[in-house]
C-alpha cells in the first residue's frame, strides 16, 4: 500500500521529523500566493486597519485647458464613477497618504495589477525600488529622501509598537538615547486607528527605515546621527507611481505629496511650460521622479557641510572619539548610497523601455509608451541621480581616509613621544649608573672622601657625551645626511632656474 493510498498524506510515514523553521524573525507572508486583490478575499485585516484622511488632488489637462479638484477620501469616489470627459488627454491622481479604502478603490478602477497592490502596500524594507510593465500599466517604486528640522512633528517612532516608548534610564545613560517631546503638528495626516503600520503616514528616518530590528541600535545611533548638531534628520518614504496606457497617472505619497505637487502645479498652470504644452503622460512621471530626486540634494548638502566641519576637527585636533563620530557618518552615507543608487536602474528601465516589443510579445495592441521627448529628459533626471552617487561616495571616501589620518597622527604622535622619553633615559642613564657607583656603602672610598662634587662631574659629563653619541649616532648621522642632500637640491634647483633664466634672456 502506497503512503498515500489510505488517503493519509505522506509526510507522516517520515521515519524522523523533519526541523521546523524557527519562530523568530518570521516572515508573515511566507508560503502566500503572491500578488494581493482586493476582489479575492479574504483582505488581511493588517491592510484594512491602514486608514488615514488622504489629500487627494486629481488634474486633468491638455494643451489649452487644465482642471484641478480636491477631495478627501470619500468624494473620489463619485467622481472616478464620471466619465472621463474627451478633451482631457493626461489624468494626474496624486494621493497624500496610504489608506486602504483609497487604495482599493483605486485598483479596482483601473484594474492595478495585484503584484503592484502588493509592493504598494508593502513594507519599505520588504521593496526594492523598481519599474515593473504589466499590459496596460507600468508600476513604479522609489525611495523618497528629503531634510528635515529635529523639532518635526511625530519623530522618535510615536506609537510604533516594534519601538520601545518607555527605555529605561540606564540605557538612557548607557546609549544617549533622546526622547524628545514634541507637539503633534495637526496640519500633519495622522492615523486614525492604531494599526500593525503606525510607521506609514509619518516621519521616518534613516536609521528606523534600514537600521535592522534592533531598536537600541536604531536609537543609538539615531541619538548620536552625523546631523544631530544641526538639528536635522533624513525622513525616508515609499513612493508608488502607476502609468496607464490611457494616460493616467497615479501617485502616492505618505506625508510628502506637498513637496512634489506644488511646483508641478505651477508648471501645469502655465501654458509655456514643457511639461503643459506636451500633454505627455510619460512626462508627468518624469517631473514627478525628478522632483523625487531634487528633494536629495538638501540632504547631501547636510552631510558635506557635516563631514566638513568633522575635517577641520580632524586636521586641527584628532582624537580617538572623531573616528565613531566618522564610523557613523560613513554608516548613514552607506546607507544613503544603497537607497539612492537602485533609483538609476529604474530611471534607465524607463528610458529604455520600448513599447512595440512588449506589444509584440505579449500580442496586445495596448501598452504604456514613454515618449522621445521624455526619454531625453530622463537623460537628466539620471545626471542627478549619478551626481549624488558620485558625491556620496567621495564623501565616504574622504571619511575613511580621515579614520586613518586619526590613527596615523595619533601613532606619530606617540612614536614622537616615545623618542623624547628614551633621549632622556639615554641621557641620564650614565649619571644614574655613576650615581648609584659613588652612592655604595664602602667603609674606604677615595673617589668619594678624597675629592668633592666637581669630581662626580668630571667624570660623568664625558660619559654623558659619549654614551649620547654612541647610542644616537644612527639618528644623528641621518639628520646631517638629510640636510646635506636637502642644501643639495636646493643649489641645483637654484643653478637651473638660474641657467633657465640666462637662456630666456639670450633668446
Amino acid at each position: 500500500m502506497s503512503p498515500t493510498s489510505a488517503g493519509r498524506p505522506s509526510s507522516q510515514f517520515r521515519l524522523r521529523r523533519a526541523p521546523t523553521a524557527s519562530k523568530d524573525y518570521k516572515i508573515q507572508s511566507a508560503g502566500l500566493d503572491p500578488g494581493l486583490d482586493p476582489e479575492v478575499g479574504p483582505i488581511s485585516s493588517e491592510y484594512e486597519s491602514l486608514h488615514t484622511e488622504c489629500q487627494i488632488t486629481v488634474v486633468e489637462f491638455n494643451e489649452e485647458q487644465i482642471v484641478q479638484q480636491d477631495f478627501f477620501n470619500e468624494g473620489l469616489k463619485e467622481f472616478l464613477e464620471k466619465p472621463r470627459e474627451d478633451w482631457v488627454k493626461v489624468r494626474w491622481i496624486n494621493c497624500n497618504g496610504l489608506s486602504w479604502d483609497i487604495i482599493q478603490l483605486l485598483t479596482r478602477h483601473y484594474n492595478f495589477h495585484s503584484l503592484a497592490l502588493e509592493d504598494l502596500l508593502a513594507k519599505h524594507d520588504n521593496n526594492r525600488p523598481k519599474c515593473d510593465w504589466y499590459s496596460d500599466h507600468a508600476f513604479v517604486i522609489l525611495p523618497l529622501l528629503k531634510l528635515l528640522d529635529g523639532t518635526a512633528p511625530d519623530f522618535a517612532h510615536q506609537g510604533d509598537p516594534s519601538f520601545p516608548q518607555n527605555i529605561p534610564l540606564w540605557k538612557k545613560l548607557l546609549f544617549g538615547v533622546r526622547q524628545p517631546k514634541r507637539k503633534p503638528d495637526p496640519e500633519c495626516a495622522q492615523p486614525t486607528t492604531p494599526n500593525f503600520d503606525n510607521s506609514r503616514n509619518r516621519v521616518r528616518t534613516l536609521q528606523s527605515a534600514y537600521g535592522g530590528p534592533n531598536s537600541e541600535r536604531i536609537a543609538y545611533m539615531e541619538a548620536h546621527s552625523s546631523l544631530t548638531p544641526l538639528d536635522k534628520i533624513v525622513h525616508v518614504e515609499q513612493v508608488s507611481i502607476f502609468l496607464t496606457c490611457e494616460g493616467t497617472v497615479v501617485s502616492f505619497f505618505e506625508i510628502s505629496g506637498d513637496d512634489i505637487e506644488p511646483p508641478i502645479l505651477a508648471r501645469l498652470n502655465s501654458d509655456k511650460t514643457l511639461l503643459r504644452t506636451s500633454s505627455d503622460p510619460s512626462m508627468m512621471l518624469q517631473a514627478i521622479i525628478d522632483g523625487i530626486v531634487d528633494l536629495s540634494f538638501p540632504v547631501v548638502s547636510a552631510y558635506q557641510d557635516t563631514i566638513a566641519e568633522l575635517e577641520l576637527n580632524v586636521l586641527t585636533d584628532p582624537n580617538v572619539e572623531q573616528s565613531q563620530n566618522l564610523y557613523i557618518l560613513t554608516s548613514e552615507l552607506s546607507l544613503l548610497k544603497s537607497t539612492i543608487a537602485p533609483i538609476a536602474a529604474v530611471v534607465t528601465s524607463l528610458r529604455d523601455h520600448r513599447k512595440t516589443l512588449l506589444s509584440l510579445s505579449a500580442k496586445r495592441p495596448n501598452g504604456v509608451e514613454v515618449s522621445d521627448m521624455t526619454r531625453t529628459y530622463l537623460n537628466d533626471v539620471l545626471d542627478h541621480v549619478l551626481l549624488i552617487l558620485d558625491n556620496l561616495e567621495t564623501m565616504k571616501r574622504a571619511a575613511d581616509n580621515m579614520i586613518d589620518l586619526i590613527f596615523n597622527t595619533i601613532g606619530s604622535l606617540q612614536n614622537e613621544t616615545m623618542k623624547q622619553l628614551t633621549t632622556i633615559t639615554i641621557f641620564f642613564l650614565p649619571l644614574t649608573f655613576l650615581a648609584g657607583y659613588f652612592g655604595m656603602n664602602f667603609a674606604v672610598f677615595p673617589g668619594v672622601q678624597e675629592n668633592s662634587d666637581l669630581y662626580f662631574w668630571k667624570i660623568g659629563i664625558p660619559l654623558v657625551v659619549v654614551t649620547l653619541a654612541y647610542c644616537l649616532r644612527e639618528v644623528v648621522g641621518k639628520q646631517v645626511v638629510k640636510k646635506f642632500q636637502r642644501r643639495a637640491i636646493k643649489v641645483a634647483g637654484r643653478r637651473r632656474r638660474e641657467k633657465g633664466g640666462a637662456k630666456g634672456k639670450n633668446d
